[in-house]
């Protein structure tokens, strides 16, 4: 009898998930056949983010020695480890002899530190799906379909039937694993008026999404739209709607020139800080490492012994002090002299971030305000600026920017690039420490949610230096104006357009929100979610509070490992399981792929949901007597 298995999701964690399964069949699938059925519209390997034939100057913002879906000897998993090639290392071998000029290209120019463009990722992905396929063993059998699951039903038998878009099917199946990415979302009401009044203006409105999905083809050429987001995404747009247009970017004098086309937008630019997020930092090699001295795996496990923790009082301070740590260090080994005693570190190792004594040391130590390390001036550096004295937050926002420039290129010898560093590495230990209620409801609701997320993003996982410099020269063009924090956009009736600015000095004909939709279970367009949720077969995500309130996220609720799907009563499904974007909240930074010699959380959950889903229609018995 054949043992059955449905992957919904066909991007980088499903085909891990296809990988593990592969993996262990031989192992757990006490001698029957497997079939896998994989479902989703897009390509395998890449699936809809990664996909081979996008714009070639759009780029990941993880640098090549970094991106990986094999389960090198350093990830913890059940399955056996199956090592290969990081991105990078593929770039160098196999890469080189690949059929596409482009990729080939690339391959050459690579470096370990490099920010590939996302369609070399996708080539990669692509690559690792057909290895996997052609080095299936011959009881494991892999089944396309290039359609998505619409619906999930139980049979008497426990089996599982999953129907697809296109009428083909259904498939019958012993085990289901949810490895969608991200998907669509309804628009909010305020968003369906914002939709209805560009449909009754002939204006443009683009709703979150993701760019590549976005109808830019609508937006208005050399006219002005309205921009509110500032994160990686308003960099894609930026991209899409420039050099995506035919416009160039000149080298000269040590920084850029931009050559429009004529077709470019004229571009008012906002978001809540009022600032871009901050380049990476350009070390010209690998960014280095820093051991964790004060939030590490051992505060971790006893904030989870002790816990649910409250972020803002048991974990920031611990992360504020690691990084403010590598800040300090290195400003007293490149600049001495700006320290104004003796032992400074010794005295910092010795006090509590919060202790007010640490605030007077820090600024005994360094009588210039400007050589300490303000996270608040970082998160909101326009607060408290009145623009009284001729400069406007335009001004302000591209000196900025030439600053943060400036820090990146020397990286290697910036206290605050090296300081900041060294915060993005600490999301990994926070991923420990927030899953499964790891923090109360309303401190993960207000702190991590409601600030941390955007925070640390904004300023550890921004994009490649060149975009800082492209965005300098879309400035010089006059083809960008930052508007300021805070930024609100609203509909002008009378004026027939979308306006910002606190006295509506910024008005345009189009405007797009340049923002990812969080996954939500709430919310979703996807048809399988969305029916899971209405029929009371899934349910978001509640974290609790002690004597608070609790917290009910857009997140699929599962269980711990192998995560399994938890229907609306509470109960857990033997045959269901999810992995990945779906489950974040229940898990913390779901998006963050896979690096080589990490121990990668992407796949170590691959290979336990995989391995759960082949034990779901063995028997004990079968299972014994395989093993």
């Amino acid at each position: 009898m054949t043992l059955s298995i449905c992957v919904v999701g066909a991007g980088p964690r499903g085909t891990a998930v296809l990988e593990r399964i592969a993996a262990s069949a031989p192992l757990l699938a006490a001698g029957r056949p497997v079939d896998v059925h994989l479902v989703d519209p897009y390509p395998p390997g890449g699936g809809h983010v990664w996909q081979v034939d996008q714009p070639g100057h759009l780029l990941m913002n993880t640098v090549g020695a970094d991106a990986t879906l094999f389960t090198d000897d350093s990830v913890r998993c059940e399955g056996p480890a199956a090592d290969g090639p990081s991105l990078y290392e593929w770039a160098r071998s196999a890469a080189a002899g690949h059929p596409d000029a482009s990729v080939r290209a690339e391959a050459a120019g690579m470096r370990p530190w490099s920010h590939p463009t996302r369609r070399f990722q996708g080539h990669y992905l692509a690559w690792f799906f057909e290895r996997v396929r052609a080095g299936l063993a011959p009881e494991v059998r892999l089944h396309e379909h290039r359609t998505r699951a619409v619906s999930l039903t139980d049979l008497e038998d426990g089996r599982q039937l999953v129907a697809l878009e296109d009428g083909s099917g259904p498939l019958t199946v012993d085990g289901v694993v949810l490895a969608l990415g991200h998907t669509d979302v309804w628009m909010s009401p305020s968003q369906h008026g914002l939709a209805e009044f560009a449909a009754r203006n002939g204006l443009f409105y683009g709703p979150p999404a993701n760019p590549l999905d976005a109808d830019l083809d609508a937006v208005p050429e050399g006219e002005p739209l309205l921009v509110s987001g500032l994160g990686m995404n308003f960099f894609d747009y930026m991209s899409l709607l420039t050099a995506g247009r035919g416009g160039r970017f000149v080298p000269v004098d040590g920084g850029l020139r931009y050559e429009p086309s004529g077709r470019e937008p004229v571009f008012y630019a906002g978001s809540r800080r009022g600032v871009p997020y901050q380049a990476r930092g350009d070390y010209g090699a690998m960014p280095p490492s820093f051991p964790a001295r004060y939030f590490d795996d051992g505060a971790v496990a006893r904030l989870r012994a002790a816990g649910p923790a409250d972020f803002r009082r048991d974990a920031w301070p611990l992360i504020a002090k690691e990084t403010a740590y590598v800040y300090y260090s290195t400003l007293l080994r490149e600049r001495p002299e700006a320290c104004a005693m003796d032992g400074f570190l010794t005295a910092f190792d010795a006090l509590a971030w919060n202790d007010p004594a640490m605030a007077a040391l820090v600024e005994s130590a360094f009588p210039d305000a400007a050589d300490r390390l303000d996270f608040h001036a970082l998160d909101r550096p326009l607060d408290g600026m009145s623009f009284t004295d001729g400069d406007s937050p335009h001004d302000v926002v591209v000196g900025l920017l030439r600053t943060d420039l400036t820090k990146a290129r020397n990286a290697p010898r910036d206290p605050l690039k090296r300081a900041l560093t060294a915060l993005g590495a600490s999301r990994g230990r926070v991923r420990r420490l927030v899953a499964h209620g790891g923090l109360t409801g309303e401190s993960h609701r207000r702190d991590l949610d409601g600030w941390f997320r955007g925070f640390a993003a904004s300023l550890s996982s921004g994009p490649p230096v060149t975009r800082i410099a492209e965005l300098l020269a879309l400035a010089d063009a006059g083809l960008v104006t930052f508007v300021g924090a805070d930024m609100r956009v609203r509909a002008d009736p009378d004026r027939r357009a979308f306006v910002a600015g606190s006295d509506g000095s910024f008005a345009a004909g189009g405007l797009l929100e340049a923002h990812l939709p969080p996954p939500d279970l709430r919310t979703t367009a996807d048809p399988l979610l969305g029916r899971l949720r209405e029929t009371g077969a899934a349910r978001p995500y509640v974290i609790p509070t002690p004597d608070g309130p609790d917290y009910e996220t857009g997140g699929l609720d599962v269980t711990a490992s192998p995560f399994h799907v938890i229907d609306a009563s509470g109960r857990p499904h033997p045959r269901r399981f999810a992995v990945g974007i779906p489950i974040e909240s229940v898990h913390w930074g779901t998006a963050i792929g896979a690096k080589p010699r990490s121990n990668a959380v992407l796949l170590s959950q691959a290979d336990a949901v995989a391995r759960a889903a082949l034990l779901a229609g063995i028997t004990t018995e079968e299972h014994h007597a395989a093993r």
